[in-house]
């Protein structure tokens, strides 16, 4: 798969009451390519091009034929633990110190956390350089290394401090998916639940239905991972910088977020956005606007896909602040929140109800797996 953006950039000046004032037009290309196999040729494919390599330390492990050249290449911690302010800045300082120039290409080769983390060294250093990202998880497939999205944590709050940063190319190599530990694969389907669940133009709602059988099928497991790029690449359409804060995509984001927060990161992000899914679901039925024949489809595509629904190992109260301190992500007004009205439409409310919450997470913490 090969998708190209229109790329240019140009400032208009046109007259303005008081002075001039300026459009500004910014237009990057990135290219997606989506192989079955070939990822350690396609990494050293990136070294021969003269890539510096920051690599996740796992991968490295996984992968011991990868032929690694000695002063260009880093090896990164994964884990949410490592997206910190504090790592960007050491990174970005070893990149200097080992000669990195500002028309260097870096490549991030990594899940999700790695592909973020690296993204936002890369907007940084010199005010940006040419990044490549070569995603290692299934996450990072379907969501992390696609939508230009970067940055690390903070103690009030998950990727609190980030900007957005287009990478020049995203590699996507299946095979890079075979030494990862089944429990990630699983947890990455939360992931393709989210976007199933908010748009299914491309019947990856039916597909899911198959069931975690999917991941042991690689010509599905592809049609997945495709369908999941092309449909986030839509949705995100002429909205990449957010400008407009209603986003569809934010689907389960609301409670995942906080969760994984107030979880200390013990439930993995597309666990998460599979609870949140389910709570948005829940709370949408609880108003009439999702039929409850719905609501059982989405609870049962979870559990087929082995996706919890719920999970018991937190405050409900704690996780009440953290959602009601979003609005200030959200513009400061609204939560935006999406409710799914059906599978594959959604709609927005400005707040959700401490109550809703309550009694979703009580519900569907039932051992039925059902609300009653």
């Amino acid at each position: 798969m090969d998708h190209t953006e229109a790329a240019g950039e140009g400032v208009t000046l046109t007259p303005a009451e008081q002075g001039v004032r300026a459009d500004i037009v910014r237009r990057d290309t990135t290219h997606l390519f989506v192989h079955n196999d070939g990822f350690a040729a396609a990494v050293h494919e990136r070294i021969r091009r003269g890539a510096f390599i920051l690599m996740d330390r796992n991968v490295r492990d996984a992968w011991p034929e990868l032929s690694l050249t000695p002063g260009r290449h880093l090896l990164i911690d994964a884990g949410e633990k490592s997206k910190a302010l504090g790592h960007a800045e050491d990174l970005i300082g070893q990149l200097h110190a080992l000669g990195v120039s500002r028309s260097q290409p870096l490549a991030a080769v990594g899940g999700g956390t790695t592909t973020d983390l690296i993204a936002l060294v890369a907007a940084l250093y010199f005010r940006g350089v040419p990044l490549e990202l070569m995603p290692t998880t299934l996450l990072g497939m379907i969501d992390a290394g696609i939508g230009g999205k970067c940055g690390v944590n903070h103690p009030e709050q998950k990727n609190l401090i980030g900007t957005f940063y287009q990478p020049s190319a995203v590699h996507i190599h299946l095979d890079a998916l075979r030494t990862l530990p089944r429990e990630d694969l699983t947890s990455a389907l939360g992931e393709a639940v989210k976007i199933a669940v908010a748009d299914d133009c491309e019947g990856l709602f039916a597909r899911l239905q198959r069931g975690a059988s999917v991941l042991d099928d690689p010509v599905e497991l592809r049609s997945i991972v495709l369908a999941c790029v092309a449909t986030k690449l839509r949705l995100l359409g002429p909205n990449l910088f957010e400008r407009d804060l209603a986003r569809v995509l934010n689907l389960g984001h609301t409670v995942a977020h906080p969760l994984e927060d107030i979880t200390s990161f013990r439930i993995p992000h597309g666990t998460a956005v599979a609870i949140g899914v389910a709570v948005a679901s829940h709370i949408s039925w609880q108003r009439g606007r999702l039929p409850h024949e719905d609501l059982q489809r989405i609870l049962a595509l979870l559990r087929g896909l082995g996706l919890p629904a719920m999970d018991d190992g937190f405050a409900v109260e704690d996780l009440i602040r953290k959602v009601d301190r979003l609005r200030l992500q959200r513009g400061g007004d609204s939560l935006h929140y999406v409710l799914p009205t059906g599978i594959g439409t959604t709609a927005f409310t400005d707040a959700v109800e401490a109550d809703e919450l309550r009694r979703a997470v009580a519900e569907l913490t039932d051992p039925r797996g059902t609300p009653r």
